[in-house]
């Protein structure tokens, strides 16, 4: 029997990726207070040699559509990024978030979250061209393990700052759909992944201990350009004892410029 026989149809797999993460979704999300948000990536990426990368992200949100008795609000984050890779089965990851959040009651908030975080990688990973580093195989399964210092500095009509320390895991999943490869100029992708977010000290900041799924699909035009759109499902809660109170929604069109 052929190689090509005995491999399994790439819909399957992605079929079977996007109802995992579907199926996760609770029924209950028309109980919750919901919201409606639209957000932006766009990330400028170095990669210096195999093992150390720079990046720069820009990402403006906005609400769209909520209740009466919320806010509205834009705000716009600044995050650069540095990775290393010591062995091809994880990097180590270091970045820092300022942002800035406007909201319609004279409210603004200025924040700053130093972040220090690992990748793992499942299965190892092959060098490139351009030193990009790929998968061996076809299903890209991924670990993103991070802690970060979140600092709040309030304005307008509110005034004073706020602080914590937060623990955030992200599970990732991305499979080609047209290709073999992820490092296939052309190649289209499923992407999902499900991050939970876990408060370490005590916060003013309500609902900081949250759930969030991405589900979306990609494109890879060359190694230089990458172009995905996702939706986002985040549901949050105050304490680990209450229930989830919250469900925000975003759509997400992120773009990725690799030098």
């Amino acid at each position: 029997m052929s190689r090509l026989a005995c491999r399994p149809p790439r819909r399957r797999v992605a079929t079977w990726l996007a109802a995992c993460v579907l199926w996760s979704l609770p029924a209950s999300v028309g109980a919750q207070t919901t919201n409606l948000q639209v957000w932006g990536n766009l990330t400028f990426n170095w990669v210096k040699s195999q093992r150390l990368a720079y990046e720069l992200d820009l990402e403006p949100k906005a609400l769209v559509a909520a209740t009466e008795d919320t806010a509205d609000w834009r705000n716009i984050d600044v995050t650069p990024n540095v990775e290393f890779s010591p062995r091809g089965w994880y990097d180590i990851v270091v970045d820092t978030t300022v942002g800035r959040t406007l909201q319609t009651d004279d409210v603004t908030t200025t924040e700053v979250t130093p972040r220090l975080g690992v990748r793992f990688h499942l299965f190892s990973r092959k060098v490139h061209k351009f030193n990009e580093r790929t998968p061996g195989r076809r299903l890209v399964v991924r670990n993103l393990l991070r802690v970060e210092s979140r600092n709040f500095f309030y304005g307008g009509t509110a005034s004073g700052s706020d602080s914590n320390v937060r623990v955030r895991n992200r599970l990732e999943f991305q499979v080609p759909l047209n290709h073999d490869s992820m490092s296939t100029d052309r190649t289209r992708y499923l992407l999902a992944d499900w991050e939970w977010f876990m408060p370490l000290s005590d916060q003013e900041e309500r609902f900081a201990n949250r759930q969030r799924i991405r589900l979306g699909l990609g494109v890879r035009r060359s190694f230089q350009w990458r172009y995905e759109v996702l939706y986002i499902w985040t549901r949050s809660r105050n304490t680990i004892e209450d229930d989830f109170s919250t469900s925000d929604n975003a759509i997400n069109i992120r773009i990725k410029r690799v030098f």
